[in-house]
């Protein structure tokens, strides 16, 4: 427990102080994961993330889809990195006109489809297997979101860019991560080159922590 109250207050502190991070990271040199769909795939089978369905892991997601609704009325959202779900669970109460979920893995997005296969409504209501770094859609959104997965997308700044035009004017983008220190790193960039409309940091219960904001490119 003293462990964890102490990564915490680390965690914590880094947000706006980039040399506390900088002097606690462990391979500080090491680059972003990049995994082919064949990892995620067996992960996905293996029920490794079917614990982000359950209640208490999703504090973050119930935020983020709060949020969105703020800047739209039922908003029309792209999710990129959607797995089984879990976020679709929180927009869903907010009604939204349009909902398009992609993922690189396609066990992932086929156990979504089974999931919510009462929801599926084509062109309303959609999981789509795709690359999130390149995907490519002929449709505008009230807010891109990227729950816990804009670690793996490579550039953040690029990957804004490249979605830049599916994002209706006054739309935002939104990003959920967990609260550590490599993943601060991530968050300055944002921070640095971006308008931050909202940030928050949510907390559960168990010690879990992630990191919520929306925002723009200037």
């Amino acid at each position: 427990m003293a462990y964890l109250r102490w990564r915490r207050f680390l965690e914590l502190a880094a947000l706006d102080r980039p040399w506390v991070g900088e002097t606690f990271i462990r391979d500080r040199h090491k680059g972003p994961t990049v995994s082919p769909a064949e990892h995620w795939n067996s992960e996905y089978q293996a029920g490794t993330y079917r614990r982000l369905l359950l209640s208490d892991q999703r504090h973050h997601h119930r935020l983020l889809a709060g949020l969105v609704a703020e800047h739209a009325d039922q908003p029309r959202v792209l999710e990129i990195g959607c797995g089984e779900g879990a976020f679709y669970d929180s927009i869903r109460p907010f009604r939204p006109a349009r909902y398009l979920g992609v993922d690189f893995s396609a066990q992932g997005v086929d156990m979504a489809r089974r999931r919510l296969a009462d929801s599926l409504r084509p062109g309303v209501v959609d999981f789509e297997v795709g690359d999130g770094k390149r995907y490519a859609v002929d449709e505008q959104f009230d807010a891109i979101v990227f729950p816990e997965c804009v670690e793996y997308l490579g550039d953040p700044i690029a990957l804004l860019e490249h979605y830049a035009g599916n994002l209706a004017p006054g739309g935002v983008f939104g990003v959920t991560q967990w609260l550590g220190l490599t993943p601060l790193r991530i968050w300055r960039t944002f921070k640095a080159r971006t308008e931050i409309v909202d940030e928050a940091v949510v907390s559960a219960a168990w010690g879990g922590a992630w990191q919520v904001w929306t925002c723009r490119l200037r």
